[in-house]
This record gives C-alpha cells, sequence and structure tokens, in this order.
C-alpha cells in the first residue's frame, strides 16, 4: 500500500515499461505516460497526458479504429509479454486503466501496483514457454516442478512421458465439420466433437494430476 502512495516509485514503474516497449520493439502498438522527472515527488506525479478514448467506451473506440477487438488482442499481448520479460507487471489492468489512443495505439496507465514473481518463478516460466515451444516434454515437467506447480518431489522423467501422452491425445481429437446450405445461398457450419475422445483426454489429464501430485 505504501508503496502504491510513493509517485517516486510509480514514475520508475513507468520509465522502466516504455524501456520495455522500445525493446521489443512495441512502441508502435502500446505506450505509456512520459514522466516528467523534474516536477516529480514522492507526493506528485507529473507525466504526459494520453488522449484516447476508454477500452469500456465502444462508441468511441469505433471512431477511432475499425477493428476495435485488436485493442483489446494488442491489449493483452502487450502485458503477456511483459509478464514473461520483465521482473514485474501491471496488476491492476482492467479496462479502466488501458485507454484507445487517438492514433490507435493502446496506453497504458497507472502503475501504482504492480506484481512480482520470484526469480526461481520467473526463470521456470521461462523455461516453460521454451520446452513448449520445441515440444520438450521433460523440459515442461522440470519447469513445472521447479514453478511449484507440484505438491511433492516428482520423477520428472515419468512426468515427461504422461505431459506427452496427454498432449498427443489432445492433437488426436478431430472435430466433425457439419455444413447446410441455407436457403439465402449462405452456408452454416457447426462442429461436433466425439464426446467418448474428450471424456478419454478429461480421464488422463486426471489421472496425470493424481499420479504427479499436481496442484489444481
Amino acid at each position: 500500500m505504501l508503496e502504491e502512495l510513493d509517485f517516486q516509485k510509480e514514475a520508475q514503474n513507468l520509465e522502466e515499461f516504455r524501456r520495455f516497449l522500445i525493446e521489443n520493439q512495441l512502441q508502435n502498438e502500446a505506450t505509456a505516460p512520459l514522466v516528467y522527472g523534474e516536477y516529480t515527488t514522492k507526493k506528485v506525479l507529473t507525466m504526459e497526458r494520453l488522449r484516447g478514448v476508454s477500452l469500456l467506451d465502444k462508441e468511441s473506440i469505433a471512431k477511432i479504429t475499425n477493428d476495435p477487438e485488436k485493442a483489446i488482442v494488442t491489449a493483452l499481448n502487450v502485458w503477456t509479454t511483459s509478464v514473461m520479460t520483465m521482473p514485474w507487471f501491471h496488476a491492476d489492468v482492467h479496462a479502466g486503466n488501458l485507454l484507445v489512443l487517438n492514433d490507435g495505439r493502446v496506453g497504458f496507465i497507472d502503475f501504482g501496483i504492480v506484481g512480482r514473481v520470484g526469480e526461481k518463478t520467473f526463470k521456470a516460466v521461462n523455461e516453460l514457454s521454451v520446452a513448449l515451444a520445441v515440444g520438450d516434454y521433460e523440459g515442461m515437467a522440470l519447469a513445472l516442478s521447479n514453478m511449484g506447480a507440484t505438491d511433492e518431489e516428482v520423477d520428472v522423467k515419468s512426468f515427461g512421458e504422461d505431459i506427452k501422452k496427454v498432449i498427443t491425445k489432445l492433437g488426436q481429437v478431430q472435430p466433425d465439420l457439419d455444413a447446410i446450405g441455407m436457403s439465402d445461398g449462405t452456408v452454416q457450419g457447426s462442429l461436433n466433437f466425439d464426446e467418448e475422445e474428450i471424456t478419454n483426454v478429461l480421464l488422463e489429464m486426471v489421472e496425470v494430476t493424481e499420479n504427479n501430485g499436481l496442484k489444481v
């Protein structure tokens, strides 16, 4: 609470977030207010005014961009990237703290509350991301174990084999596409999944959870 009331700390958070955007080449997608340090103290925060509208104001957003959904996706992607790459993250992200600016970018404001991920967990999350990207199942198991996702010590190799089984089964679930031609010339379609296949995958996931002491 005290940190939230220290505007010099919030100013530092803003400057770090702006650097994060530049370092990740996201400055054309999003921004945060520029801080005027010479006019900022613990009790006064002086910063750039961002001109735009709240992410809640759909009518006004539509006047700025033809693709309002893109703003939401951009905000989510930028925030997720910050969680994965920064030692802290904006912990008060809601529509009131997100703006769609007149130039189409997303503006992040109010950096008084931030969350911090422990170094061990932060490293494990990055390791999990890499393992997922390359299909390293044992690496996934080790990362999950390192981040405290299990209640007890687990056999990482066996855990990895279990993860592989579940992911393989998920990949084998193929939906059936039903297409119906309508009288107006359009086509309506629906995806149907085999309930037995889905049930088997869910049972497999439950078994993996129980066998490896996963926290749920």
